[in-house]
């Protein structure tokens, strides 16, 4: 169906928020560890245990997020993820037991990996010029930052002036209430099925050997980020000799380039190829991750941290959209497939980087993310050496 200019911006703003509310509910798992440990008297270590089932929830939705959208509509589905959301904060605040919490925890992942599909969806879906597309995943991704921006200094201030652990799932809840808002007049497209023959038959179109590079492209990228990032605040306190504040303010200058890049970027790769884009900025990235890694000297890295934030800032979603670009019809699936991959990174990055550590040190488990992303790298190289999107659709989108 045709996408009307009106019916295109309520789109995007649905897909905005499905990133923002995937992103408020990650970036802020450090912020409410304190908070919800103190509340059950537990360990922070046994809490952090219990939001691997975040991970494992948010897992499972993009991995059959294909399957899902081709069975139900995508109105439903986002439903069902921002009513279980509130309901299920209404009950843990009736009654805030460890067992509920647990459980809460693993279905409100579970929506955001619905919101997360469904959001990188609907801009695949509405953006059928390659130029556009690309564009617009890529600024949709800043919603995902802007949320790691916003919501620790909103959080920061309530639990500064004690508010309970329990305001977390009120802002989920907050931005699950919008999205209903949003979705309840909206008219979505039809999910793109498989193409058909003149016979009305489907035809399977192959997806090649560029969607499996991409697909461990990302993969490789999610795992090496959230590696980097985990152990970038050890690093700057133990290696480099940086007190605790002046650490997290690397830490921000890495978040705030990488949000100025996705906002920048997202105008970018309207002018340049989508493949001389994401090499071009892998190759940067990799020297800047290895440098930080490699030369523990204070200026150096704030140097290579906003180069680093900055050209690694649209990876992800550029891979997102040359993948989708493989084939003539991008179905959900394919979509899903990149996300799934990615998702892996997602849940075995910290059990995986931990060994490591344990057994090897902070250097080798902060400069395994350095090797796994030359090997991000190696991956897209490979999927631009075989790409169909060229020939598919013109040289001058991509």
């Amino acid at each position: 169906m045709d996408i009307q200019k009106d019916s295109k911006l309520r789109m995007n703003l649905i897909a905005y928020v499905c990133y923002f509310f995937t992103g408020a509910l990650i970036t802020t798992l450090g912020l409410v560890l304190g908070p919800v440990s103190a509340a059950f008297n537990k360990d922070p270590g046994f809490i952090g245990q219990m939001f691997t089932l975040l991970n494992f929830g948010l897992f499972v939705p993009i991995l059959i997020g294909g399957v899902l959208m081709q069975k139900y509509s995508i109105k439903s589905l986002l439903a069902i993820a921002s009513a279980v959301t509130i309901a299920l904060t209404v009950v843990l605040t009736v009654v805030p037991s460890i067992t509920l919490f647990g459980f809460t925890v693993l279905m409100i992942g579970a929506a955001a990996g619905i919101t997360m599909a469904v959001g990188s969806y609907l801009v695949v879906r509405i953006n059928p010029d390659p130029k556009d597309r690309s564009s617009s995943l890529i600024f949709t991704d800043f919603f995902f930052s802007f949320a790691g921006v916003v919501l620790p200094v909103i959080l920061g201030y309530l639990f500064k002036h004690n508010a309970s652990w329990l305001v977390m799932y009120f802002l989920m809840s907050a931005i699950s209430l919008l999205l209903i808002v949003l979705i309840a007049k909206a008219k979505f497209p039809s999910v793109e099925r498989s193409m058909k023959a003149e016979d009305g038959a489907a035809i399977k179109e192959p997806w090649g050997k560029a969607i499996y590079y991409v697909c461990f492209a990302a993969f490789a990228f999610i795992y090496a980020e959230l590696v980097f990032t985990m152990w970038l605040p050890t690093y700057l306190q133990d290696a480099v000799k940086l007190p605790v504040d002046t650490a997290a303010l690397y830490v921000t200058l890495y978040w705030g380039s990488k949000a100025t890049g996705l906002w920048l970027n997202h105008y970018t790769v309207r002018y340049v190829q989508l493949r001389t884009f994401l090499i071009a900025s892998a190759i940067i990235g990799t020297a800047s991750i290895a440098t930080i890694a490699n030369v523990p000297q204070a200026t150096t890295i704030g140097i290579a941290l906003v180069s680093f934030g900055f050209f690694n800032s649209g990876i992800y979603s550029g891979l997102i959209s040359y993948g989708s670009l493989q084939v003539k019809v991008s179905p959900p699936s394919l979509i899903s497939t990149i996300l799934t991959c990615g998702s892996v990174g997602t849940l075995i990055f910290a059990s995986v980087s931990a060994y490591i550590f344990s057994n090897y040190g902070l250097h080798w488990a902060l400069n395994s993310s350095v090797i796994v992303y030359v090997f991000a790298l190696i991956g897209i190289i490979l999927a631009g050496s075989c790409s169909k999107a060229e020939e598919l659709h013109g040289k001058l989108g991509l």
